[in-house]
């Protein structure tokens, strides 16, 4: 397993993003718009940060992580083990060119295991 990156809900994503790019020299890998959010995906010293921006983000509790992500060879694999543990997760879907899931560890934090969409079964 590896490190995939951080996840953090901000309220007001233009003035995130300067920050961001101003205070920690952020690079902007991809800026991706959905129809209910927009993700701009960060390389920030060699550690990836998604700046997640919905429009129900109207206040922010402390704690300003939104998940931490896993990059994970088989999401199969992944599945039956918190199967397995008796930990549910989310439905799989594809976000860009991975397939994701999430789940809660025991104290609420979010977790995502994301694996590379195999192109030849799309």
């Amino acid at each position: 397993m590896k490190f995939g990156h951080i996840g953090i809900k901000v309220l007001d994503i233009e003035r995130s993003l300067a920050f961001y790019n101003q205070v920690l020299s952020a690079k902007v890998l991809s800026d991706e718009q959905y129809p209910t959010s927009r993700l701009i995906f960060l390389e920030i010293g060699g550690t990836v940060v998604e700046l997640i921006s919905k429009s129900e983000n109207e206040s922010r509790e402390p704690g300003p992580i939104e998940h931490i992500a896993f990059k994970v060879d088989s999401l199969n694999e992944k599945m039956h083990m918190l199967e397995n543990l008796g930990i549910e997760y989310s439905k799989p879907r594809v976000v860009g060119t991975n397939q994701i899931i999430f789940f809660d560890g025991p104290n609420n934090e979010k977790f995502e295991f994301a694996a590379i969409v195999d192109p030849k079964k799309t």
